[in-house]
């Protein structure tokens, strides 16, 4: 009986030793990987304080007011395409509808403006008043 228990610890010390072997390759250092250099924490901490130091703005401006300003341009190839973008997006926007169709109609009012850009706009509202029914 003797023999099989010094047989049976002598398994159990392999054991014990194939066990640990097999965490430390599987672990192979993973503190030490976690760890950074002095150079890369001067980097994060500076890059963190000039990211603290820049101005946010505190309001949010529309994306369609930058096509806002593309009616006015004289090429009417980047016209119809800033009319066409409104449009689709007051259909797909309810929240943003009510004032590109505003704008619409003030462009409709004025006098200055060509009578197929007119034309244009006046069948892109309707489109979008078609829309809004639905």
């Amino acid at each position: 009986m003797s023999a099989v228990a010094k047989q049976g610890s002598f398994f159990n010390k392999i054991k014990a030793m194939v066990a640990k072997t097999g965490r430390s390759i599987i672990w192979r250092g993973r503190s030490q990987d976690n760890d950074i250099s002095e150079k890369i924490a001067q980097k994060i901490q500076k890059n963190s304080y000039d990211f603290s130091q820049q101005f946010h703005k505190d309001t949010y401006t529309p994306p369609y007011l930058s096509l806002v300003e593309q009616l006015e341009v004289d090429d009417e190839q980047i016209f119809q395409a800033a009319v066409y973008n409104l449009a689709n997006i007051a259909i797909a926007r309810s929240r943003y509808g009510q004032d590109i169709v505003n704008i619409f109609d003030n462009y409709l009012q004025k006098d200055s403006h060509k009578l197929e850009r007119k034309d244009y706009v006046a069948h892109k509202l309707y489109e979008i008043r078609k829309s809004e029914k639905k």
